[in-house]
Formats: structure tokens, C-alpha cells, sequence
């Protein structure tokens, strides 16, 4: 295994400009050792993703489904919600970065690092993953003050006695510097084996400038999958697809934006919403056939792709890598122009919904269901400037929204 030090993936240069250029940026990456007995550090097995015994077929239910909305309460503006099992309770995040319990009358604070970022456009505290164990929040935030590029930061914190989560005890676990202030991605998986997913984007401009995506030996553009040291650091799973010929840590490529992403807990699928630049947003969905997740080795297309149409003419795929058409894409016509993603509804209270992946429009706010069989997107409802579609701890549908709002998913 490979562990790389804190400052562990770096872009070597900053781009003043936000016009859009061609010239190679080269990610620099500094202490790289072979440590096998850091093996022992890593956390234990205590979930799976794919169910062992599962009645219910993982399709999608024939019928359209049908759903009802309600708003719960209203904080600042949210960028993420947060499944917490061990507390049976919902988290939600607020992107000044302030994280909220759910789970009584009156939310409480359980996390406060709002003085280690800043809401600022696309930055601030952008996602959240509670540890399979419980034990751990892993956090995804950039560092930025107001008018700068800002650093994506991937940290921890424990678990208090309490239940709230010790950010006097935050540990980092890997930063990445940014060329821009936005395209930062956010999302973050924990995956059965304890192994966490990132995502990340092409560093922000518009179009790719520096030909992020495409590069192997590049983090931006990317998902990420490591796995995290409990006193910080990280060292990159044996089973990663390019250890010793590109970026270890990269897992799928291609990708502009992926704001939010999603593993099918039944069949271990891996479903990305990337947000488009032009004229698509797309969704993709690839099975896990025999990896932990979906993805491996997977470039999604951007940018010589958006959706299904050319873009960038001058760079590809990486042939080191398989390139993966999106499974659905809706174009840029009356007002949508940003997809936010979305899961694969796996709860019991909509029977209808039953392995339908829901999305909505951040500009236009419709709310719809695609099911993958059948090819088909439905529309359900609205909602205002929504940021995130997440599982609470029971496995239903939660959507956070910019206004602050928290809007639970039930039947008609």
C-alpha cells in the first residue's frame, strides 16, 4: 500500500486568470512510501453495502411513481444531509459550516468548523459521511476566504460522548489546492471496507481549461477512493486501478462536476449526477460487476464529451481507462441548467419509488425520478434551489435546499 503525507495531493500551479486556457497544469505529489504495516490502521469491515438476503428485486417498480413533500424547518443555506445510524438521527449541514441533529424538536449543533471555511459561492462545507463504525464524521470543505481559489480539505472527527463530534480533535486527512474557486465537487462515500469515495471537479473556469479531467496523474475531474488513518493521512486500497502507472488514489475519471454521487446499497451500483457546462446534464450509472463499487477505471467523458455531444476536440479518454457513455442526459431548455443528484430510492414508505434514482434541476427545481430499465424520467415535484437528495437513517428521501430549507419525501 502507498500512504502519501497531509498535503497530499497538490496542484503545482494557481491560475490567476478565470479566462480559459490551454496550457498543462501538472499536479505535483510529494511523499510517496511503501508502508504495508500501516495496513493494521485501517478501519475494519463492520458494513456491507450489498444485502444478503434481499426479497425484493433491486429494479425499478413498474408503476410511476407518485410523491408528497413537506418542509420541516428552515436554518441557513444547506449543502448536505447526513444519514447518522449510530444516533438513529439526520444530520444536516450547513455550508457557513455548521452541522445540526436532527433528531429532536429543537435541531443541536453537533459540529461547528465555521471558522475553517467560508460559504462563498460553491465553497464552504460541501459534504458530510458518518464512518461505518459510527465513530468518525469525515468531512469535505474548502478552506477559501471570500475572492481566492480556496484548498478542498478532506478531514475527520470523533464521535463524542455526547453525540455531538469533537472538531477540536479534527484531523486532516488529505488536501487538494484548487485553481479556481469553483467546480469543487463534495460529495463523500464510505464504502463497505471502510474505504472512502471523494468527489472531485475539474478545478473550476469554464470548459476544462487546463485539460483536468482526462489526466490520470491528476486529481481534479476525478473520484477518489483512499482509505482514511485515524491520525490523519491516508494510504490508496491495493485494488485502486492505476497504483504504479498513474495517480493511485483516482477511481473513475472524466468528470466536470459531480456535485453528488450514489452507491446503490442493494446492488453496489455507482451512480453519478455531473453537472454540464453548456447545453447537458447528465446522469451515469455504472454496475459493480466484481469491484466494491461501480466506477473502476471508468472515464465519464468530460471534456471531450458533455452528455453525448463533442466538446473539447483536442483531448480523451485515457486509453488506460474505459469510457462510459451517461445513461441519461436532459438538455438546457427551460431554465434547468444544474442537476442535483440524487439517489436510488430505497426506502419503504413509497412503494412505487422503489429503485427509482431521483434527481431535481437547481434552477428549475423540479423534482423527477429516472428508472434505468425502461429509460424513462418522470417528474414528481418542486422544490426550491435544492443542493442535496440523501437517505435519512431510516432510508428515506431527505432534499436540503440553498434557502435552508429540509424537505422530507413521502407518499401522495
Amino acid at each position: 500500500m502507498i500512504r502519501r503525507p497531509l498535503a497530499a495531493i497538490v496542484i503545482s500551479a494557481c491560475i490567476a486568470a478565470c479566462g480559459p486556457s490551454t496550457d498543462e497544469v501538472t499536479p505535483a505529489i510529494s511523499g510517496v512510501v511503501t508502508a504495508p504495516e500501516l495496513a493494521t490502521q485501517q478501519p475494519a469491515t463492520t458494513t456491507t453495502l450489498v444485502a444478503t438476503a434481499v426479497e425484493r428485486s433491486p429494479e425499478p417498480a413498474a408503476t410511476t411513481p407518485t410523491v408528497s413533500l413537506s418542509t420541516d424547518t428552515s436554518f441557513e443555506a444547506l449543502s448536505d444531509a447526513v444519514a447518522d445510524p449510530v444516533g438513529e438521527r439526520l444530520l444536516v449541514v450547513e455550508q457557513r459550516g455548521v452541522i445540526y441533529s436532527f433528531a429532536d424538536a429543537t435541531p443541536a449543533v453537533v459540529l461547528d468548523i465555521s471558522h475553517l471555511t467560508r460559504h462563498n459561492g460553491e465553497q464552504g462545507l460541501l459534504g458530510a459521511a458518518i464512518s461505518a463504525d459510527g465513530e468518525l464524521i469525515f468531512l469535505n470543505f474548502t478552506s477559501s476566504e471570500e475572492g481566492s481559489e480556496g484548498t478542498t480539505i478532506i478531514a475527520s472527527a470523533p464521535r463524542s460522548a455526547d453525540g455531538s463530534f469533537d472538531s477540536d480533535n479534527l484531523v486532516t486527512i488529505m488536501t487538494i489546492s484548487q485553481p479556481y474557486g469553483n467546480h469543487n465537487g463534495g460529495d463523500l462515500e464510505v464504502l463497505p471496507d471502510g474505504s472512502l469515495l471523494i468527489a472531485v471537479g475539474d478545478g473550476g473556469s469554464g470548459g476544462d481549461p487546463q485539460r483536468h479531467a482526462h489526466n490520470l496523474d491528476d486529481p481534479l475531474g476525478k473520484l477518489l477512493r483512499i482509505i482514511p488513518l485515524a491520525d490523519g493521512g491516508y494510504v490508496i486500497p491495493d485494488d485502486n486501478p492505476y497504483i504504479g502507472v498513474a495517480l493511485g488514489e483516482v477511481w473513475s475519471s472524466g468528470l466536470r462536476n459531480p456535485w453528488r454521487i450514489d452507491v446503490d446499497p442493494l446492488t453496489a451500483d455507482l451512480w453519478v449526477a455531473d453537472v454540464g457546462q453548456s447545453d447537458h446534464e447528465e446522469i451515469n450509472r455504472v454496475e459493480a460487476g466484481d469491484s466494491i463499487i461501480g466506477g473502476r477505471a471508468i472515464d465519464f467523458g468530460w471534456s471531450s464529451s458533455e452528455g453525448f455531444e463533442p466538446y473539447n476536440n483536442d483531448v480523451a479518454p485515457d486509453t488506460r481507462s474505459t469510457e462510459a457513455e451517461p445513461i441519461f442526459t436532459y438538455p438546457h431548455t427551460d431554465g434547468a441548467c444544474s442537476i442535483t443528484g440524487g439517489v436510488v430510492y430505497r426506502g419503504d414508505l413509497i412503494d412505487d419509488l422503489w429503485g427509482w434514482y431521483v434527481y431535481v434541476d437547481y434552477c428549475t427545481g423540479v423534482m423527477s425520478a429516472f428508472n434505468h430499465v425502461t429509460g424513462t424520467s418522470v417528474e414528481l415535484a418542486a422544490v426550491n434551489f435544492p443542493t442535496s437528495i440523501e437517505r435519512d437513517h431510516r432510508g428515506e428521501l431527505v432534499i436540503t435546499t440553498g434557502n435552508g430549507d429540509v424537505v422530507s419525501v413521502g407518499r401522495p
